[in-house]
């Protein structure tokens, strides 16, 4: 080689060494795409991982947790000694005096008394968990009361299945029922004048607080929640 050909030779072979080590680089990120370290990757958004099918078969610890507390229903019920989170019995499951549901396995009850009013307005909770979901669907399926009943229609579903149910007398008690998985909840709201809203909204947040529990999170979720997220939906 001669000397005239080296500076030709030195500037052929930085241009290939320049060429492969930019190769080598990622592309500059777009602005507004997500990061995700080391991984080449966009993150998956962000999923709820607390809106599941109830599975787990929870403590009665995170069974009683799970069961709203005064303060996390419907404005103006009373805490304290008119309201009691109470364990449940079996029969709580099935329809008046019949047999404890196959399958059962424990339930729990919440009883809220409305505040400044003269008709009682109480708000009667039953929730129980099952062995498995077919007999939670069971269950759940022979629970519901018919006798002068009319269904009430409800913009969304609660669980996996859910039905609203208005009394042809009584002030208009309203019956709500849901199924997420293995557990079903009842929700009863005296002189409700043939408005879900209230049993929509505890049945709602009963349900976020079990799956809350089983996410190995605190039962946090309360009625007013689910009122502003379907009003925000609207």
């Amino acid at each position: 080689m001669t000397r005239s050909h080296l500076p030709i030779t030195v500037a052929l072979v930085a241009c290939l060494v320049l060429s492969a080590c930019s190769g080598d680089k990622e592309p500059p990120a777009q602005a507004g795409a997500p990061f995700a370290s080391g991984t080449g990757k966009a993150p998956q958004p962000f999923k709820d991982d607390t809106d599941v099918p109830l599975t787990k078969q929870l403590s009665r610890g995170e069974f009683t947790q799970a069961i709203p507390d005064a303060e996390d229903v419907v404005p103006n019920y009373y805490p304290g000694s008119l309201h009691k989170r109470l364990e449940g019995e079996a029969d709580d499951c099935a329809l008046t005096d019949a047999p404890a549901p196959p399958g059962w396995k424990q339930s729990g009850r919440g009883e809220y008394d409305y505040q400044g009013s003269s008709r009682s307005r109480a708000l009667d909770l039953s929730v129980c968990q099952f062995d498995n979901a077919a007999h939670a669907k069971t269950a759940y399926d022979q629970w519901q009361e018919k006798n002068e009943m009319t269904p009430v229609k409800m913009p969304g579903q609660v669980g996996e299945e859910s039905v609203f149910l208005a009394h042809s007398g009584s002030g208009g008690t309203v019956y709500g029922y849901a199924r997420s998985g293995t557990v079903i909840v009842r929700i009863r709201a005296e002189d409700a004048g043939a408005d879900p809203s209230d049993a929509h909204d505890v049945l709602a947040a009963t349900i976020k607080r079990l799956q809350q529990v089983q996410a190995g999170r605190r039962a946090t979720a309360t009625a007013a929640e689910i009122t502003a997220a379907e009003q925000a939906r609207r």
